[in-house]
This record gives C-alpha cells, structure tokens and sequence, in this order.
C-alpha cells in the first residue's frame, strides 16, 4: 500500500487544533460564579449559625438560594462541555470529526487477518543490527525478525516462532543496536481508518477499525482512506 496523498502531523503544528480558546472574559465570568458559589456556601454556613434561634430563616429560602446557585455552577460546566464538542466537531474542516473515514498512523495495536502488515519506522542513526519485535494484545511477545536498520518501511508476513499468528490485534517495534549493546527502541507505526469520535473523559479520543482507542496527539500522519 503505498503513501500517496500522507499529510504528516509533525509536532503541534500538524496536530489538530485543542479546543478553542475561551475569550478572556467568559474565563473571567466563570473563574468569578465559581468564587462566587464557594463564598455563598460559606455566608450561609455563617448565616445558619448565627442566625437569631427565635426568628429563624425559613428552610426553604436557604433551600432555594442553595438550588439557584448550584443552577449556575451546573450552566458552567456545560458550557465547558459544550465549548469540547463544537471544538471537536467544528465544520471548518479542522475538527476530530473531519477525521472518520480518513486512515491514521500511530503505534496503536493493528489487528492482523492474515495480510502481511506494512508499517512506518524511524531508523537510528549509528544502528549496525535492528529486530522487529511483535506483541500480542495483552504485551506477549510473540515474533522477533532480523530486518535493515535502515529501512523506514517494514512488513510483518504473521510468522511467528511457532507457526502462522492467529487472527488479533498485535503492536510492533523495533530494536536498534550498536556493536554489543542496544541503542533504542522505536514503535512501527500503521495505518488504519478512523470509524468513530468519543467525546468522554478528559479529551476526545479517535476509534480505530479494530476497535483501538488513541488520542489526537498519538498520530503522526493522516491520508484519504483507501490508500
């Protein structure tokens, strides 16, 4: 399969944009509601300790001051949310969103239905001796091959030391050696397409054929699918 048409995302400039930005203002204005909402928590603490035994205020004044701010700091957290998912679905072409359909490269686990599997490599300067090394999904090694430590494209035929590799997902590497010691190991990187966008947890995460999980910035190229 060749490269044609690969974009590579070299460093930040080439990964897609982080969320965007909010105006200096709307940080402000939420940085304050929350201030805000603490200092309230702590007069009505006050406010119900000191309060005059004889007149009390009525239980459902505090209930309700209590419910309209929690209001507010609820509306704060969505809007965060909500400023997540337009950033990562904008139609500007630049959003995560853009990205299903499309192939990615990264280092993430490929899985493996008998096709030999072509990957990406970094060789080491200095190498003399390099060795392809294979896991299986849980980390087993499960393959190591003598390959060019020169070269920045390698294939994977599925032999392994006992035999034809069973359909799974596997994550590749390289070994670089010197004379006697080793210099550095490097992840093999491969392609596959992008089926789905997940907009939960801390940042979105893309969905790989396969059903591997990476976030944006674990690729590093990214093309047409089909390729």
């Amino acid at each position: 399969m060749t490269d044609v048409a690969t974009s590579p995302l070299t460093g930040p400039a080439g990964a897609p944009p982080p969320a965007a930005n909010k105006p200096p203002q709307d940080a402000s204005a939420a940085a304050t509601a929350a201030g805000d909402f603490e200092t309230f928590l702590k007069l009505l603490t006050t406010q119900m300790r000191n309060q005059d035994p004889l007149k009390p205020v009525e239980s459902t004044e505090f209930v309700a001051q209590l419910a309209s701010f929690s209001a507010v700091e609820q509306q704060i957290r969505s809007n965060d949310r909500l400023d997540s998912i337009l950033a990562a679905l904008g139609g500007d072409g630049s959003g995560l969103a853009e990205w299903i359909g499309k192939e990615v490269q990264s280092a993430a686990a490929t899985p493996f239905d008998g096709d030999p599997v072509t990957m990406e490599v970094a060789p080491v300067e200095g190498a003399e001796r390099a060795i392809l090394v294979v896991e299986d999904a849980a980390g087993a090694e499960v393959a190591r091959q003598s390959v060019d430590p020169a070269a920045q494209s390698l294939s994977w035929s599925g032999e392994t030391a006992t035999g034809p590799a069973p359909a799974d997902a596997y994550r590749f590497s390289v070994e670089y050696l010197g004379a006697d010691e080793l210099l550095e190991t490097r992840p093999g990187r491969v392609y596959a397409e992008v089926i789905e966008l997940r907009l939960g947890g801390d940042e979105p995460r893309l969905v790989l054929q396969g059903g591997e999980e990476i976030t944006a910035d674990e690729v590093t190229a990214i093309r047409a699918g089909g390729v």
